[in-house]
């Protein structure tokens, strides 16, 4: 199974090796071992969470190196992008251009730059397909505007920009979803020991609303408070965010709204970089199991003598356990599901 993922500084010699070998069979060893050189460990030391990785079994097999300009906050830029030659043609580079498209715009990126060689056509055509346009140069070749001596002396290219939408922001009618605010837990508190039908209000205490409402989420209707996740950021672990409690009312329960807020929390996760969301929950809810299976988390084996808040509308007594909480997780192998839209 081919997974996207984020780059890290550690794939640097890979790519550079990948580079060398596969532009082999348009290029001398000299010649791809001096393209190689376009890509310096700079890149993924410092852009490696804006760059991209499609890796199987066998190891990398497509990467994009790209990054959200300093100086110009509304673009983004892609910079050395690889396709194994074994992969071209399957959709694979449509793939990470895509991913990184809908990451940078949810980052609040309105446009996407990148540059190629005037001799390069299968590049021009190719991002023309995906809608970049190119910028008016100082000159034409075969029809295509050219930037003369753009990378120095001799080294012409052809500048393209693609404009991005707004990033599609989830709706589920008829409720109205929203980001937490600090006053939204004393109307949380006061109703989750009805909605589970016994004492959880304890689970949650307000300073995961007074501090991580930014990252929590409120769903109503007509005013009524319907639903919520409250989750973070994990400041420890910058690939991993974590949802601490959530709750749907009795009277909204199986309207899909449960899955829609997971959903809004891991397009926020995934625009803030995170590749992994983890969340626990008791060994004998089988209906929260469930529901996170479906989501394409992981159980791990339970684990003893956790504290924790029960994540779904319970069944259970509100506890410290002695026996466990699953923890659930999403990890590496379907971190695409965090990255971007998988072909």
């Amino acid at each position: 199974m081919q997974d996207v993922r984020l780059a890290r500084t550690a794939d640097y010699p890979t790519l550079v090796r990948c580079v060398q070998q596969w532009w082999g069979d348009s290029r001398t060893p000299e010649q791809a071992r001096e393209l190689s050189l376009l890509l310096p460990r700079l890149f993924l030391q410092h852009f490696a969470h804006t760059s991209l990785v499609l890796e199987d079994e066998s190891g990398i097999r497509a990467f994009l190196v790209g990054f959200h300009s300093t100086d110009h906050a509304h673009e983004a830029y892609v910079h050395f992008v690889g396709v194994d030659p074994e992969l071209r043609k399957r959709g694979v580079a449509r793939r990470l251009y895509t991913a990184f498209f809908e990451r940078a715009a949810a980052a609040g990126r309105t446009e996407v730059r990148a540059i190629t060689s005037p001799q390069n056509t299968g590049s021009i055509a190719f991002h023309r397909a995906l809608g970049f346009e190119p910028d008016t140069g100082d000159r034409t070749v075969d029809g295509v505007p050219v930037h003369s001596d753009y990378d120095g002396p001799g080294q012409d290219r052809v500048a393209f920009r693609r404009k991005l939408g707004a990033p599609e922001v989830r709706t589920l009618d008829p409720f109205s979803t929203r980001a937490a605010v600090p006053q939204d837990f004393d109307t949380v508190v006061a109703v989750v020991d009805d909605w589970w039908g016994r004492p959880a209000s304890r689970d949650l205490t307000r300073v995961f609303v007074n501090h991580f409402y930014d990252t929590s989420l409120v769903a109503e209707h007509d005013g009524e408070l319907a639903g919520f996740v409250i989750g973070f950021l994990s400041p420890s672990n910058p690939h991993e965010a974590y949802i601490h409690f959530t709750g749907v009312a009795p009277d909204r329960r199986r309207t899909g709204l449960g899955r829609f807020l997971y959903e809004r929390f891991f397009d926020m996760a995934r625009a803030n970089g995170r590749t992994c969301v983890k969340a626990i929950t008791s060994p004998q809810n089988d209906r929260s199991i469930a529901f996170h299976r479906a989501l394409g988390f992981v159980p791990s084996a339970p684990h003893r003598g956790l504290r924790r808040p029960l994540l779904g509308p319970g069944h259970l007594p509100a506890r410290t356990l002695s026996a466990a909480g699953v923890i659930l997780f999403q990890p590496a192998g379907v971190v695409r599901q965090l990255v971007g839209s998988a072909a």
